[in-house]
């Protein structure tokens, strides 16, 4: 999955390391409430624990009825000191959700990109694990059909942060 901020790579890390973001970012999915509890870990960790109603979502989901109406999700991301060559930032990115059996393992880095490196990229790859008996792959199947969704989320709530 690929990320774009219209910004410098140097913005977009200290926007994600700022827990003021962390829980904007959550409030502006559309139509869903959500409660974000963040908590630092140290200078390059970050713990993300969202209560979030799905009520509405699992209207239009063929596994929405195996789901509760509110998700506990919790999203950990470290970002390492040293990123490598061409890039800004390197980092892991972890997501589990409680009392369902999904996990996301996985690298995350982040580059200038653009004239004037005044844009940059996020890239997420990685691992999405659904452990439910003979069903599990179609529902890793359809999760990975909403990855751009989420991209596209997470670059509108970037873009209505840095016009603050």
């Amino acid at each position: 999955m690929v990320i774009r901020y219209p910004t410098s790579s140097e913005q977009v890390l200290r926007m994600l390391t700022d827990l003021a973001f962390l829980e904007f970012r959550w409030t502006q999915i559309p139509e869903t409430q959500c409660q974000v509890q963040l908590e630092s870990m140290g200078a390059a960790t970050y713990i993300s624990r969202v209560k979030v109603d799905i009520e509405q979502f699992k209207i239009s989901s063929s596994y929405g009825k195996l789901l509760p109406d509110q998700l506990v999700i919790e999203v950990t991301e470290r970002w390492r000191d040293k990123p490598g060559p061409g890039l800004v930032a390197r980092g892991e990115l972890q997501l589990r959700v409680e009392k369902i059996p999904l996990r996301v393992q996985a690298e995350t880095s982040l580059e200038s990109v653009g004239t004037g490196r005044n844009q940059s990229l996020r890239r997420i790859n990685g691992n999405l694990r659904v452990d439910i008996p003979l069903i599990g792959g179609k529902v890793e199947r359809e999760i990975l059909t909403h990855l751009p969704d989420f991209a596209h989320g997470e670059e509108e709530a970037a873009k209505r942060w840095l016009a603050k």
